[in-house]
């Protein structure tokens, strides 16, 4: 195949790549990249479906999107964490650089709220703690990653933290992807002027395009976290507003919109979206810790397999198939009615009935237009679109109604898939979750239900107390009862 002509999106039959890969299917086209779902073949019958991330060809002439696209290889490389991608080779086909990675089946953390909230069972609080609970494990983990000979620190920062760069998989467990912008100690071409990732997840000083750090990540994974608890966006309305927001630090704090938001997890919330990086956690293992205090002191149970059995029960209540291996004793009689934990409806947050369309209207994504943002941030137009390139590695999720298949067949049914064309639009069909690399400026709405209310263990939460981790400069606290003057004391 010459670095000219590319398979199609609807693939008729699977196309040799390399010595190693077959080509199955197209999944998603960036601004430098052009992602396929494949499959490699070894001795044995060994076989692995993973995700080819190949460069444009006609971007592969351009010496600094081609140390751009290999930067993201070598940091994914070198970070081994179950909470983050994997990238299992990095090598050039007719002379274009590729990238092989990991092949996830479950869907972006995105949609994920949007179908709970669709089907009235929103993401529970418990399940939403923990799921970011495992992303700040991750993130701590890249953060502090060191490498080379004399073991120097890299300096990780992965400047693109989203839901929908937050994949959950089918097993429970969360996964950090896409490090294409992401920045290391060492890189080269890079304008430290320019700063992309998606506006609504900017750090003050990112949308500022100031010098960022690792603090910069955990504010906008603290965007994620206050967004998938209260149940509503942060920031969101036209590029110049977000960024005005971004700048002044306009953030009602959780209890604001829900009254009945534990104190403990606001505590936690807040110290992530402080103004200043020095009064935010200074590790994201220090926020796993909390997050991880808060659900026990609380006695809030959550797991890979208990958010597992919460994603069978909405494929359950959209129409589709139970997995027989995550059905629990209890459900089939065999165990004490009391101790069920798992088989009970989850009822952290449920549709409020007074309100029915408010909850959908909140968590739509803004439509946001590509020239607004780079003209908000003061940048090159082109220059963010070079910049915005989806990386899909999650397979999608089952439609309703549809049996569950074993093996590679489970991951993304790869081989049907290679020869459907009837699909020409690229759009997945009704109650599957879409593959990554949206249509920009798309908007898109939930199916219906109105907004969380707050359950009895989250009142009960309320009043239990937070491990304070150092010292809480220039609290959100002390600013929300008196605007007094900073030279004062601060409270601990």
């Amino acid at each position: 195949m010459s670095p000219a002509v590319m398979p199609s999106a609807g693939l008729s039959e699977p196309v040799r790549f390399g010595e190693r890969y077959w080509l199955l299917r197209q999944l998603a086209v960036g601004g430098m990249a052009e992602i396929y779902l494949a499959r490699q073949n070894a001795m044995a019958g060994f076989e692995k479906d993973v995700v080819i991330k190949r460069l444009k060809p006609e971007l592969a002439g351009d010496p600094r999107i081609v140390e751009m696209f290999l930067d993201e290889a070598r940091i994914g490389a070198v970070l081994n964490h179950p909470n983050i991608v994997h990238v299992y080779d990095v090598d050039e086909h007719d002379g274009i650089p590729y990238i092989a990675m990991e092949y996830i089946v479950g869907e972006e953390l995105n949609d994920l709220c949007r179908r709970g909230l669709g089907l009235g069972k929103f993401l529970p609080l418990e399940h939403a703690v923990e799921l970011i609970r495992q992303a700040a494990a991750g993130m701590g983990y890249f953060h502090h990653k060191r490498g080379g000979a004399g073991g120097e620190a890299m300096d990780i920062v992965h400047l693109d933290i989203s839901p929908t760069n937050l994949l959950v998989t089918e097993d429970g467990f969360l996964k950090i992807i896409d490090f294409g912008i992401a920045r290391a100690r060492g890189q080269s071409f890079r304008d430290e002027s320019a700063i992309p990732g998606k506006l609504s997840y900017m750090s003050p000083e990112q949308a500022a395009r100031q010098r960022v750090d690792h603090r910069s990540d955990i504010f906008s994974l603290g965007i994620v976290l206050y967004e998938i608890t209260v149940g509503k966006r942060l920031f969101k309305g036209p590029a110049g507003e977000v960024v005005k927001k971004l700048l002044e630090h306009k953030i009602e704090p959780p209890t604001f919109v829900r009254r009945g938001f534990p104190g403990a997890l606001e505590t936690a919330v807040m110290r992530c979206l402080e103004r200043h990086p020095g009064d935010r956690y200074q590790s994201a293992y220090d926020l796993a810790d909390d997050l991880e205090e808060f659900l026990r002191e609380a006695r809030l149970h959550s797991g890979p397999v208990k958010i597992a059995r919460y994603l069978d029960e909405l494929t359950l209540a959209s129409g589709g198939e139970r997995r027989p291996e995550l059905i629990s004793e209890n459900e089939l009689g065999g165990g004490d009615e009391d101790l069920d934990f798992d088989s009970k409806v989850f009822d952290a947050y449920q549709a409020a009935e007074a309100m029915p369309d408010a909850g959908a209207d909140e968590w739509d994504e803004y439509e946001e237009d590509d020239e607004a943002v780079a003209a908000a941030l003061g940048m090159d137009f082109e220059q963010l679109r070079m910049m915005r390139t989806p990386v899909p590695q999650a397979a999608p999720a089952r439609p309703a109604g549809a049996p569950r298949g074993g093996g590679a067949a489970a991951a993304g049914d790869a081989d049907d898939d290679a020869g459907d064309d009837d699909d020409d639009d690229g759009a997945p069909p009704a109650g599957q979750g879409r593959e990554r690399g949206r249509v920009p400026g798309r908007r898109r709405r939930a199916a219906g239900g109105g907004p969380p209310s707050m359950s009895r263990a989250m009142l009960e939460a309320e009043r239990l107390p937070l491990r304070a981790r150092g010292r809480p400069t220039r609290g959100w606290r002390a600013r929300r009862r008196s605007p007094r003057p900073r030279s004062r004391p601060r409270r601990r």
